[in-house]
């Protein structure tokens, strides 16, 4: 039900809230950060499961998002393991040269990995309507990013913000994909 999606991203929310605040400001180092990681994993496949119960009762489930599901699950672990991988041949080795630049890719994997995924949903889904939805879901996440990437990066210009990484444009993507995602169950 819309409720369980709601307590469980509210949930969510607070639980990485709390530990990311516990790691700033106890230093949890490796511990931490691999903790917040699983609690993140743990709650998507939550996620996961319960949006696809819901669209199975509601019968807007595809064996299209099915598929979708389990290569952004693949993706995003993916990401989270060259990110963490990254950082740590980063920190502990300190490369340079070509093979720097190669590191720095690793995370860039899973990001390219969730784009597939995307493309492959909307090209695989043989329903119109749910394509439509896919489409305009996505949109309102560009959007989004887009948006914010502007406006920021104006104020930024300015001095009026700090910097924020080039990388921050794929969860900013996401959460407006989530949102548009959201605004949709209400509706029904």
């Amino acid at each position: 039900s819309n409720r369980t999606i709601t307590a469980l991203v509210i949930a969510e929310m607070a639980v990485l809230g709390a530990g990311a605040w516990a790691m700033i400001r106890y230093d949890l180092g490796w511990p931490g950060a691999l903790t917040i990681v699983a609690l993140a994993g743990v709650f998507a496949v939550l996620l996961f499961r319960v949006g696809e119960r819901r669209a199975r009762s509601s019968g807007s489930f595809s064996c299209a998002m099915g598929r979708y599901n389990r290569r952004i699950m693949v993706a995003s672990a993916v990401y989270v393991v060259g990110l963490f991988g990254a950082i740590w041949v980063h920190d502990e080795l300190g490369p340079s040269g070509p093979l720097a630049f190669l590191i720095a890719l690793g995370p860039s994997v899973g990001v390219l990995m969730m784009v597939v995924a995307m493309a492959r949903l909307i090209a695989e889904e043989q329903d119109e309507y749910l394509r439509y939805r896919y489409v305009r879901s996505s949109l309102f996440g560009l959007g989004t990013l887009l948006t914010l990437a502007t406006v920021w990066g104006f104020f930024e210009q300015f001095d009026l913000v700090p910097h924020v990484p080039s990388w921050a444009a794929v969860p900013v993507f996401a959460i407006g994909l989530g949102i548009a995602s959201c605004m949709r169950w209400g509706r029904g």
